[in-house]
């Protein structure tokens, strides 16, 4: 696990200029929810929850902060927001983890092998790149990998072909495809080509 401590304040001002201010100062304004508390309204080091992210294969993980006025708190970040322009952090929301309470959260998909349909001149297509499911905090992974060796040319996998755990209740369509392997473009006939690319021959009408 980070070795890093994400330590959370409280702040008390709202409103987008306040927020840019602690942006300046190298602070990220985040919201922590959950656990049947009132949100409180934080600012953490957005330096240090970008380690912390750059660590893991998803930016819905499970960590442990510091949050002023009830000290160590197991968290799970919920959504991360980035500028559209520099990606910068913007804001993170924060869930707090109670023990033996499922909680959703969404999970990478990794695949892993190189898919027989890519090896016969195919193209693998990743659709789906994290699943929506519900659990508990104990069994939380953060992230699926998906043996993609077999598809061949013309197949998908469907989140129903993923095999996924019991302990997970998938919230996403089964039938919604994670993955898939194209064939590689279709020759046009060169006859085909070479009429497409000749003018309109307009033959002049007889005379009356």
């Amino acid at each position: 696990m980070e070795d890093i401590k994400l330590i959370a304040k409280k702040r008390e001002l709202g409103g987008s200029s306040n927020s840019r201010r602690l942006r300046g100062e190298g602070g990220l304004p985040g919201v922590v929810y959950g656990a049947d508390k009132e949100p409180v309204s934080v600012v953490v080091d957005a330096h240090d929850l970008e380690q912390i992210l750059h660590h893991h294969a998803s930016e819905s993980v499970m960590i442990e902060i510091d949050l002023e006025g009830e000290g160590n708190t197991r968290v799970l970040v919920k959504e991360v927001q980035h500028h559209p322009v520099t990606s910068d952090l913007i804001h993170v929301d924060m869930q707090r983890v109670v023990a033996g309470q499922t909680m959703q959260m969404d999970i990478q998909i990794e695949l892993v092998g190189e898919a027989a349909g890519v090896k016969a001149g195919g193209t693998l297509d990743h659709v789906m790149h994290s699943i929506t499911v519900e659990c508990l905090p104990k069994d939380v992974v953060e992230a699926i990998e998906i043996d993609v060796s077999d598809l061949e040319i013309g197949q998908n996998l469907h989140v129903a072909d993923l095999g996924i755990d019991d302990a997970f209740k998938v919230l996403v369509d089964d039938d919604a495809i994670v993955c898939g392997v194209s064939g590689p473009m279709a020759d046009v006939d060169e006859d085909e080509e070479a009429a497409a690319g000749e003018p309109e021959v307009l033959t002049e009408k007889n005379a009356e």
